[in-house]
């Protein structure tokens, strides 16, 4: 499978300088992975943990977590293949595929990773020279190396680089001085009591897993590489081959040579049980330190890229010289650095680093694995691996987060989520494109296809809304209201319908939309008769199935009266609900005014459209869960003939109240045999804030002319009412089944 890419490759040019700065794959990408992962945990927790665990555990724990590193590394290879990189790793890949404020909650927990990861290492590389010289105070012999790393990287990257050449010769040396300068335990060495602490395989697995969490540093070095697609690649996987060899060979071989007490008492038994001790310190000193330098190296640049993205200040993404050395980083870095090192221990900083690298390697897993499913022309990579290895890799680290601690696991994810939204209250704007459309149309289209085969049914039925308007702008009376019975669990569309055409229209009117804070999509028709317009969106607009069911309008002020009766007995004849909307102009905001929180629901019902009012009670009852119109009251109105019908009414109401299930609703069946319905609809409902009040349902035998004199006189009777909300049911559901 990688024989293909790396045909992609020349070997020759791995070591090849550049002029312009640039670093080739084995010092960019190969030597900082590897003295990354070849760290304090190698010689002081290696062993530690295989004496608590035994070798069948720990070879599983190397195996698992240099598989996740393998499977992550194929991932990223993937996705860099298929992209331009530049200066970010992990953050810049997460930014660029699944957006800013993924990438930005990413980014700042990689700088936590790589801030926890210098700590550690300086940490470790003190305790050993602190071994030695005990005179010595711990906090001071900290301070003073991270200072001098921190100098080493702030002037020269390439010479910090080249130091890890150098670093690299004196780590093999002394890793091969394990096996054949082994001495055994000496006689001398007592062992001590062993710890009553439980040590679980997760636990010994959140302690070893950072050992193999050094491809962030190829990652974070991507914009200071002649060319990463080809380097980040090659390097890491080379990288986690190499290590995962080195590991388990170590961990084989303690396990024939030392017994487990020994392991428990002593983290530091290499030092003591080898022949050349002091290449022991050279190999803890080159493996603490060179890791520190990666991480130092690192750390600095994502956050110098996350600051040009506008996400941190921006005076960390000021850069110095040809390769645009981000000193400001770097010294920000020691200052937080070095809180950690002297107020952490070195037990609290290594699960902390698990949580924030798997979490990282997760996504970076989940987008390769969208990439290979939704297969978006754009997704052309130069290695191509099939979606089970990522799918395997985003499984595996998310699984193994919540398996190592739960509780830092939810924790981890409500910091991700609070940092998202951070991100997003700021409204910063992205200048580059992602991937997530391409998400939401893949599961879009699956969820259609699959709802093109289920039956309606009152239980799941929720007022999908198209909402027609005549005007360049949206009515706020017309728009809350939509928005109040949508609560954004439906699908809501505003419809413009113009005659003549207005430069930019849907952008302003989303512009208009949000700043009402009403998530909705837009369409607008332009035709010469605006009334033809609106008939063609009725009927076409939509995806399989869905299409809306419930038209709105405000009572049109541009459609000629027969036109729009018309339409409306259209509108009927497909099956449509329909919603009609006569609001006062006087209070333009009554609909979105969560202030005012008792309001007053009429509904009126006449006893011949059974349908009607049980969907205006449907409707009804939406406006009483929306946050707009909270703790309403719902009053149903009625004329009774004669006081025993009245009685009979409420007897039966109070029989069906307990199914109703729906609070502050009342029924008020009036008897008054003197005056006609209009003129007790007047006197209830004059003041109320909304009246709900049914349409007659047309036939196939009624006529145009009919039907609007019917809609003429009715609009004339209810003339002094302020906000009536004519409803005509349509759809083909048994609106009683939501309540009964």
């Amino acid at each position: 499978m990688l024989a293909s890419f790396f045909k992609f490759t020349a070997i020759r040019s791995l070591f090849k300088p550049t002029a312009d700065g640039k670093f080739g794959t084995i010092k960019g990408v190969y030597i900082p992975d590897v003295l990354q992962m070849i760290g304090v945990i190698l010689f002081l927790r290696l062993g530690w943990i295989l004496g608590h665990v035994g070798i069948v555990a720990m070879s599983f724990i190397i195996l698992l977590s240099s598989t996740l590193i393998l499977l992550t590394s194929l991932s990223m290879t993937t996705i860099v293949s298929n992209m331009k990189m530049r200066g970010g790793g992990s953050y810049y890949i997460i930014s660029r595929c699944l957006g800013l404020e993924f990438g930005s909650a990413i980014g700042i927990l990689q700088c936590i990773s790589q801030l926890c990861s210098v700590a550690l290492c300086v940490t470790g590389f003190a305790l050993s020279v602190h071994e030695i010289l005990p005179s010595v105070p711990l906090p001071l012999l900290k301070a003073a190396t991270l200072s001098i790393l921190i100098c080493l990287s702030y002037w020269s990257t390439d010479l910090a680089l080249k130091t890890q050449i150098f670093i690299f010769t004196v780590l093999l040396i002394a890793i091969s001085g394990i096996f054949w300068g082994w001495s055994g335990v000496p006689d001398t060495l007592p062992l001590l009591e062993p710890s009553n602490h439980s040590f679980t395989f997760w636990m010994a697995f959140a302690m070893f897993f950072p050992a193999t969490t050094g491809i962030e540093s190829g990652m974070a070095m991507s914009g200071d590489l002649r060319n990463p697609a080809r380097s980040l690649p090659i390097g890491t996987i080379i990288a986690v081959l190499t290590v995962f060899c080195l590991y388990l060979s170590i961990a084989l071989f303690l396990s024939f040579h030392a017994s487990s007490e020994y392991l428990q008492s002593y983290p530091f038994l290499l030092y003591h049980t080898n022949h050349f001790k002091f290449l022991i310190l050279l190999g803890i000193w080159a493996a603490t330190l060179s890791s520190a330098l990666g991480a130092i190296l690192g750390g600095p640049r994502v956050m110098q890229a996350i600051a040009k993205d506008g996400i941190l200040p921006k005076f960390l993404a000021k850069g110095y010289g040809p390769t645009n050395q981000p000193r400001v980083a770097t010294l920000c870095m020691l200052i937080i650095s070095m809180g950690l090192l002297l107020f952490a221990e070195i037990n609290q900083i290594i699960p902390i680093m698990t949580m924030a690298c798997l979490v990282s390697y997760g996504l970076i897993n989940f987008i390769a694995f969208m990439e290979t499913i939704i297969k978006n022309p754009s997704w052309r990579p130069y290695l191509k691996i099939p979606f089970i290895f990522p799918m395997m890799g985003c499984i595996g680290c998310f699984s193994a987060m919540f398996l190592i601690n739960s509780g830092a696991t939810f924790i981890i994810s409500i910091l991700l989520v609070a940092l998202c939204c951070w991100t997003s209250s700021r409204k910063i704007t992205s200048n580059w494109d992602d991937i997530r459309y391409g998400i939401y149309s893949y599961f879009i289209h699956k969820g259609t296809v699959k709802l093109s085969n289920v039956e309606k049914s009152a239980k799941n039925w929720r007022p999908h809304i198209l909402a027609l308007f005549d005007t360049p702008h949206i009515q706020k009376n017309l728009a809350f209201f939509a928005h109040a019975l949508n609560q954004e669990k439906g699908f809501l569309t505003f419809g413009a319908v113009l005659k003549e055409p207005e430069e930019d229209l849907d952008t302003k009117l989303k512009v208009h939309l949000k700043e009402l804070k009403i998530p909705s999509h837009i369409h607008v028709n332009t035709l010469h008769e605006p009334i033809i317009a609106a008939d063609q969106m009725i009927k076409n607009y939509g995806f399989g199935h869905l299409k809306p069911n419930t038209i709105f309008f405000s009572i049109p002020s541009n459609f000629p009266t027969l036109d729009f009766v018309r339409l409306l007995m259209s509108i009927s004849s497909q099956k449509k609900n329909i919603v009609l909307l006569k609001d006062d102009p006087h209070k333009d905001s009554i609909y979105g005014d969560a202030s005012k929180q008792k309001k007053q629901i009429h509904l009126w019902w006449r006893g011949k459209y059974p349908g009607n009012f049980e969907f205006s009670l449907a409707l009804a009852f939406l406006l009483q869960q929306s946050k707009l119109w909270p703790i309403s009251k719902i009053s149903i109105k009625m004329m009774a003939k004669d006081e025993q019908t009245r009685k009979k009414l409420l007897r039966q109401f109070e029989i069906y109240r307990p199914r109703l299930r729906i609070k502050n609703l009342e029924f008020d069946p009036l008897l008054n045999a003197e005056s006609d319905f209009f003129s007790n609809l007047i006197q209830e409902s004059k003041k109320t804030d909304l009246t709900f009040l049914g349409l007659k349902r047309p036939n196939q035998n009624t006529r145009v002319e009919e039907y609007a004199e019917y809609y003429l006189k009715l609009m004339e009777s209810t003339r002094e009412i302020s906000n009536v909300a004519y409803v005509l049911s349509g759809e083909q559901v048994q609106f009683r089944k939501i309540f009964l």
